[in-house]
């Protein structure tokens, strides 16, 4: 089997020299990605329009709200129903399931509305699990941001990456995995595209999609031996934290490029500039750069076991905290590295992280104090609590702490610190 994928690949890129030139977007007319993000300008004075009776849905558009406060931008909230005609004339962002709204049309928006989905272009999505965004083309007015699915799940999803996906004029996502991308000139079925460019191999517990364009060199890396081992790390994870393992096999997509990997994975922003070594999207795909770092496949496929379990939309400092903290039960070099960070840190406050106030994603800082904080919680009061805890998502964790510990964020916060500063003094007693 593996020669014969070999065999593939390499026709592959015999009969891909030139093409192995152009970018992705290139080769396959993809749609540009706005990297200016003008429609970010058009929030100023926005109106968020939610469905009526709809309490879910009012506290995202609060959030959107006090987000757009926070960057200056002032919008108002209003009910289908307090919309008025003059309204129309201003820009719009809508969220909430289609199917919600009684006056669709009045929107202006190109996409329908059906009884059961929508509609744009040629392409029909019945699914509960499909949800889309739009942003109208810079300059259009009155202008239109939109967040919207077949179900309150498929446009939790969507407005997980709102910033990220506006900027293409449409975005579709079947359970948060990329399917669609357009602008008013051409749609292209990006789910298509990938099953034309990959090959699978499975192991155990895992669907391996190789991408045609991975060079004989990094083919070699996805050996049996390789696969083996992300197999054992599946059962030792799904042990140690007491976890089912999966039983259907994990699509893992090893992607020969960065265009690749941050078309067929949804990190759209990242087509700006950066570097995405791994990603989880969704319930259904792993995505990884290469086969540089089985560690990369490790940690997205600990998302991927624990969050279906326990809760798909946690709190990231949380959810990013349980591979890096299973990591430094592996590695105690690792867990080292993030004691040390977390002490060089110890007098910053946490709660806005916490709480989603403040960017997570600031270098690999956030993601060494998560397994530590995690290792304090599971030290002092048990794995099962720390489960109850990440049931909770990022607009009641304040509370999540309360029913879990019986204390506020701010009480852990100062037992933390108190634990940290016991760990200091229990290393100098012993050196």
């Amino acid at each position: 089997m593996f020669r014969k994928i070999v065999i593939i690949s390499i026709n592959c890129l015999l009969c891909s020299v030139v093409q192995a030139q152009q970018s992705l977007a290139e080769r396959y007319n993809l749609p540009q990605y706005d990297c200016e993000q003008k429609f970010l300008m058009e929030q100023n004075k926005a109106i968020i329009i939610i469905p009526d009776d709809s309490t879910m849905v009012w506290s995202y558009a609060k959030n959107i709200k006090e987000s757009a406060a926070s960057a200056g931008f002032g919008m108002t909230i209003k009910t289908e129903s307090q919309l008025l005609k003059t309204d129309l004339d201003s820009t719009l962002w809508i969220i909430g399931p289609i199917a919600d709204y009684s006056h669709w049309d009045r929107f202006g928006i190109p996409i329908e509305k059906l009884r059961h989905g929508f509609k744009i272009g040629k392409f029909s999505f019945k699914e509960p699990s499909y949800g889309f965004s739009y942003a109208s083309p810079t300059g259009f007015s009155p202008f239109r941001l939109v967040t919207s699915g077949n179900s309150l799940n498929a446009y939790e999803k969507v407005n997980n990456m709102p910033y990220s996906s506006f900027g293409f004029e449409y975005v579709v996502l079947n359970n948060a995995v990329p399917e669609l991308i357009g602008d008013s000139s051409h749609i292209v079925d990006l789910g298509a595209l990938k099953k034309s460019l990959y090959i699978s191999r499975k192991s155990k517990y895992y669907d391996f999609m190789i991408s045609k364009n991975l060079n004989s060199e990094d083919l070699e890396k996805v050996n049996d031996v390789e696969m083996e081992k992300c197999d054992k790390q599946i059962e030792a994870f799904a042990k140690k934290l007491e976890l089912s393992l999966p039983k259907n096999k994990i699509k893992t997509y090893i992607h020969a490029t960065q265009d690749e990997i941050k078309y067929f994975s949804g990190v759209f922003g990242a087509l700006c500039g950066g570097t995405v070594n791994g990603f989880a999207t969704g319930d259904d795909e792993i995505h990884s750069w290469k086969w540089e770092n089985v560690g990369i496949i490790e940690h997205e496929s600990i998302h991927h076991l624990f969050n279906p379990q326990v809760n798909k939309m946690p709190v990231t400092f949380l959810s990013e905290g349980v591979p890096t903290w299973y990591n430094y039960t592996m590695h105690a070099e690792e867990k080292e590295r993030g004691f040390q960070q977390a002490i060089e840190l110890i007098d910053h406050d946490l709660t806005d992280v916490i709480c989603g106030k403040e960017n997570f994603y600031q270098g690999d800082k956030y993601y060494l104090i998560s397994g530590i904080f995690m290792d304090y919680l599971i030290n002092t009061y048990g794995l099962n609590k720390f489960k109850e805890l990440y049931k909770y998502n990022t607009r009641d964790i304040l509370s999540g702490f309360e029913k879990t510990y019986g204390k506020s964020l701010s009480e852990i916060l100062v037992e933390y610190k108190n634990w940290l500063l016991s760990k200091v003094s229990d290393k100098n007693l012993n050196q």
